[in-house]
Parts: C-alpha cells; structure tokens; sequence
C-alpha cells in the first residue's frame, strides 16, 4: 500500500495543481475503498468462506461464486493507483523518499492487476486437498504468479510504511505510519506462525488486520495530502 504524499513547497497552486489534487485525493479514497472489498463477504449470501481463518485471496479463487466481483474490486483498485501516479508526481517534493512513495502507487497498482488476473486455483481454507497441494508445490502458473504477488504485496506495504515514517512531519502523522509498519510487521510474523504452528487458523483475522492497517494509513495519507495543500494556500 503506498504512503502518503505531500504537496510540494513551491508549487503554485494554479488551477492545473488544485485539478490534480483533488483527482489525487478522489482516487485515493476509492482505491482504498475498492481495495476494502473483501467486507462484501459479510452482507454476500452462501459465502463458505471465513473471515477469520480464509486469506483474503481466496474470494477470487477459482470455484468461489463470486469470484469475478473480488477480481474487479482489485483491477478496479490497481487501475485507481496507477493512474493517481501522474498527479502525484506534480505534487510531491523532489526528493527521495517522496518520489519512492509514487513509485510504490504504481508498483503496487501494477502488483494488483496482476494478482487479479492470476488467481489461486482453489481456496485451501476450505479444502484440505486444495492445503496439500498447495504445501507440496503442486499448484499450476496461473497460482504460482499469485503466491509471487502476494509476498511483493508485503515488501510494498513495508516499503510504504517506512517511507512515510522517513518524510512525514513529526508528531501525529509520523507516528502513525511508524505504528502502521510496525502493525505489518508483527502481523506478517503472527501469519507465519500461524501457518506453521496452527494449519492456518485463524491467519484470516491477521491478514485482514494487516490489509485494514494499510488502508488507513492511505486515508491518513489522504487527508495530508489535502492538509498540505491546505496549509501552503495560507
């Protein structure tokens, strides 16, 4: 999930900039909302499904009924962060961390699509056949480009998390992205265990705990990027 952006120091605020702004800000807030898909499951009929012990992956695998809702929610969500990266390359500063903030946007964008288009074979939360082979490695391309997404998924929420802990200012907003990297962390470690010490059980919970976390963490990025721009009008 990408980190947060802010508006440039010396950028004029012409009607071009506040345009990009407030596209920027727009597709923020609905790829987040398209990447928060997966609460669908709750109000969705017949979903087999558990948010407590399925990764979120699993509701577009394939045989799940509504596979192709989930996988539009992510290229819906992939597309809404790629095309926020021009914006905001007119709007954040010209410095390292900042500018590897919007190449994580389009990193993450393109990892997205690319997980919605390759999707897991089957859902092993829910099939123990489906879990063996998945351990064994017997799994087709389509499943092994979708494991790979899935770990770049993690670097990226990593990445993102530490590059707005590097760069935003001080006090309330770098503390957040400092909590946000350290939550991913621990959770990521929890899912390991959970994997190897308890067959899965109950890793839904953490995963999504994970994923929410990131989601914040671009709302909060989000209301800088209009904070910023607030202030530099003054």
């Amino acid at each position: 999930m990408p980190a947060a952006v802010s508006v440039r120091p010396g950028v004029r605020m012409s009607r071009g900039v506040r345009a990009a702004r407030a596209l920027a800000i727009t597709l923020m807030l609905l790829s987040g909302a398209a990447y928060s898909a997966w609460v669908l499951q709750f109000v969705l009929p017949a979903d087999e499904l558990s948010p407590v012990h399925a990764y979120i992956s699993e509701l577009s695998a394939d045989g799940q009924p509504y596979q192709e809702l989930f996988r539009a929610a992510d290229i819906a969500a992939g597309v809404a962060f790629v095309v926020m990266v021009p914006l905001l390359l007119r709007l954040v500063p010209a410095q390292t961390w900042p500018r590897l903030s919007v190449a994580a946007i389009g990193v993450f964008g393109v990892n997205l699509l690319v997980g919605a288009l390759f999707t897991l074979d089957c859902a092993p939360s829910v099939d123990q056949e489906c879990r063996e082979r998945m351990l064994q490695g017997d799994y087709s391309g389509d499943q092994a480009v979708h494991l790979v997404t899935s770990t770049i998924t993690v670097l990226l929420y990593l990445l993102s998390a530490t590059c707005a802990g590097r760069w935003w200012p001080s006090g309330w907003w770098r503390n957040s992205a400092r909590i946000a990297l350290g939550t991913v962390l621990v959770s990521t470690a929890g899912i390991v265990l959970l994997e190897l010490a308890a067959d899965g059980r109950f890793v839904g919970l953490v995963v999504r705990l994970r994923l929410l976390t990131m989601v914040v963490l671009l709302f909060i990025g989000a209301l800088y990027l209009l904070s910023a721009a607030r202030d530099h009008t003054r």
